[in-house]
């Protein structure tokens, strides 16, 4: 089992949420939001743009938000994306536009995240989150 250690991050009274650093293609590091009600893990196509040799186009979807109409997404294999000691090659995910996040985040705590660490990845690697400890345990395939 690999136990990474979460932040827990108050954005407004009573608002929280759960990040976790990651790396991707060994040297792009940055803080994904654990989003167990999200279906798929994204990440910023602003903060990938940035290293487009890692992404290979394989198709166009369409995603919602609550809330929120249908947002433009496309997906991507990232050569390597490592969180804790896990690290995985040729790592598909979606991808996109999270500057209104990110608006936020900025506005309430000066960060940025790349991304959302969704139920795909959760249910895959059968991750539990332990709030008293701080750490998300997952289990290698």
């Amino acid at each position: 089992m690999i136990e990474i250690p979460i932040e827990i991050v108050e954005l407004e009274e009573n608002s929280f949420h759960l990040l976790i650093e990651c790396e991707i293609n060994s040297g792009q590091k940055g803080e994904m939001v654990i989003d167990t009600g999200a279906s798929k893990t994204v990440l910023d196509k602003n903060f990938v743009d940035d290293y487009q040799k890692a992404v290979q186009e394989e198709s166009e979807i369409k995603s919602r938000g609550l809330g929120e109409g249908s947002i433009e997404t496309e997906m991507a294999k990232i050569d390597r994306f490592q969180i804790g000691t896990l690290c995985i090659n040729d790592f598909f995910c979606a991808l996109i536009d999270l500057s209104g996040i990110n608006e936020m985040y900025r506005q309430y705590c000066n960060r940025e995240i790349c991304g959302l660490l969704g139920s795909d990845f959760l249910l895959k690697y059968n991750g539990i989150i332990d709030y008293r400890r701080r750490v998300l345990q997952l289990n290698k395939e």
